[in-house]
């Protein structure tokens, strides 16, 4: 069962933005990629991708790094490159028990790049997640939280979801949808997302997820903005790293 449950965390962008309470286990590495498609106002091809590890560092807690990349098309051309390098650590201080969450604090960072399509500045996030179950099957997750961003990518914002998932019977697939909004600090419209997705456990070490994501808020505009997003990871482990006591070699009498 242990070896079966990796379909059943959420990490962000895969395919939610909406992420759970719970850290990497404990010297556990996981590679991640993503994709993310869909088509501008102008009725053109836009692609988004993302290259990420993450390990459970010490217990409890986990760090990560990840490149972000992207296509933005034009008129005349399609100019492909690094968005931001992008840094996290999450920390789960309470686990959850009969009448309370899990609780955790996630902390994260995107450095500009220097490519055509780089932000500008350096961004700073700080997120607070709860987790709670149901019937040890139906989940609820929160996230709540704060970025502080360059006026020139788009100024602080304050960020949150609602996320649910639930298990399908003993097939190691997951069920999820959120919905998530970012609401400027100073002036500006307010930005809405809708999802839904599932993660799917292929192997004992390999999670593939597929979702479909759009703004709310630009359905007014008129804009195209259903997205489709896709991806897998893997688990795995470094020996080196993990400390094996000798096997005592008993007396024969």
């Amino acid at each position: 069962a242990i070896a079966q449950e990796d379909f059943r965390s959420l990490d962000a962008d895969r395919p939610l933005k909406v992420t759970d309470a719970y850290p990497k286990k404990y010297l556990e590495w996981e590679f991640q990629f993503g994709l993310q498609g869909g088509w501008t106002e102008r009725g053109q091809r836009s692609l988004e991708g993302l290259v990420a590890l993450e390990t459970g560092l010490f217990r409890n807690f986990e760090i990560g790094a990840g490149l972000q990349v992207a296509t933005e098309p034009d008129a005349v051309s399609t100019t492909n490159g690094i968005e931001s390098l992008e840094f996290e650590a999450l920390y789960n201080f309470r686990h959850e028990g009969w009448t309370w969450p899990a609780v955790a604090i996630q902390a994260g960072a995107e450095a500009p790049t220097g490519s055509d399509l780089s932000r500008e500045d350096w961004a700073w996030g700080v997120d607070l997640l709860l987790t709670r179950s149901f019937a040890n099957r139906f989940r609820i997750h929160v996230n709540g939280g704060y970025a502080l961003v360059s006026e020139v990518d788009g100024d602080n914002y304050w960020r949150g979801g609602v996320a649910f998932d639930i298990p399908m019977g003993f097939s190691s697939r997951l069920i999820m949808g959120d919905l998530y909004a970012e609401i400027p600090a100073d002036t500006g419209p307010t930005r809405t997302w809708a999802e839904l997705g599932t993660r799917v456990q292929v192997t004992n070490l390999t999670v593939i997820d597929l979702g479909l994501t759009t703004r709310l808020d630009e359905w007014s505009r008129g804009l195209a903005n259903v997205r489709v997003v896709m991806g897998f990871s893997r688990v795995f482990g470094i020996g080196g790293l993990v400390r094996v006591p000798d096997y005592p070699n008993p007396r024969i009498r």
